[in-house]
C-alpha cells in the first residue's frame, strides 16, 4: 500500500510539474505575441516589456526579438545576453545575430572563430545571411578561417551556391575540376556548376540592362 501511495504521489508531482511547465510555455508564447504586436504598431516600450517577461522564461524567439530591439536602442551589452540565451537553444536568427556581435566585438569580446562557429550553426539551419557569410569566410579566409577546412567547406559552399551565391558557384566548378576542398574530381559536376554560373551572370547582365 505504501509503495502504491508513494508511486501515486510521485506521479501526481510529475504531472504537476508538467502542467506548470505547459502553463509557463503558454504564458511565454502569449507574451511573445503581445510583444510582436506592440512592435508592429510602433510601441517599442510595450514590446520590450512583454518580451522581457517571455525572455525570462527562456523563450528563444522572445530572447532574439528582445535582443534585436535592445541592440537597435543602443543597449548592445544587454542585447548580447539575450541573443546568447536564444543561440544556446539553436535559434537560427539568434545564432547569426550573436555571431555578428562577436565578429565585431560589440557587447562581448571580439572572437572571430566563435563567430564563425555560430554562423556555421545558423547556416546549417538554413539562415540565408549566415550561409553567405560562411561561404565568404572559406573563400576569402575571413573570420579566423586560415586554411581550407575540407570536411566543412564543400557543403558550406554548396549551400551558398544553391542560393545563387556566384562566388560559391565558381568555387564549386573549380573544386570539381581540380579536386579542391576535398572534392573528388568530377568533370560533369564541374560543367554543371560552370553552366549555372554562366546562366546567373547572363541573368544579372539582363537585369542590369533593364535599369
Amino acid at each position: 500500500m505504501r509503495k502504491a501511495l508513494r508511486a501515486a504521489a510521485r506521479g501526481a508531482f510529475a504531472i504537476g510539474l508538467l502542467t506548470l511547465a505547459a502553463q509557463a510555455a503558454a504564458t511565454a508564447e502569449e507574451d511573445f505575441r503581445a510583444g510582436q504586436l506592440a512592435y508592429q504598431r510602433g510601441d517599442v516600450a510595450a514590446a520590450i516589456t512583454a518580451l522581457r517577461r517571455a525572455a525570462a522564461a527562456n523563450h528563444a524567439p522572445s530572447q532574439h526579438l528582445l535582443g534585436f530591439l535592445l541592440e537597435n536602442a543602443g543597449l548592445v551589452d544587454e542585447a548580447a545576453g539575450h541573443y546568447r540565451g536564444a543561440a544556446e537553444q539553436e535559434h537560427a536568427d539568434a545564432l547569426a545575430a550573436y555571431a555578428g556581435l562577436l565578429a565585431a566585438g560589440r557587447g562581448a569580446p571580439k572572437d572571430e572563430r566563435a563567430a564563425f562557429d555560430l554562423y556555421s550553426r545558423a547556416a546549417a539551419r538554413g539562415h540565408a545571411m549566415a550561409i553567405r557569410i560562411v561561404a565568404d569566410a572559406y573563400l576569402k579566409g575571413e573570420l579566423g578561417v586560415r586554411a581550407r577546412d575540407d570536411a566543412r567547406a564543400l557543403p558550406a559552399l554548396r549551400r551558398a551556391a544553391e542560393r545563387d551565391h556566384l562566388a560559391a558557384i565558381d568555387a564549386l566548378a573549380t573544386a570539381y575540376r581540380r579536386g579542391d576542398y576535398g572534392a573528388a574530381p568530377d568533370a560533369a559536376e564541374a560543367a554543371r556548376w560552370q553552366a549555372r554560373a554562366a546562366e546567373l551572370r547572363k541573368r544579372q547582365t539582363a537585369g542590369a540592362a533593364k535599369k
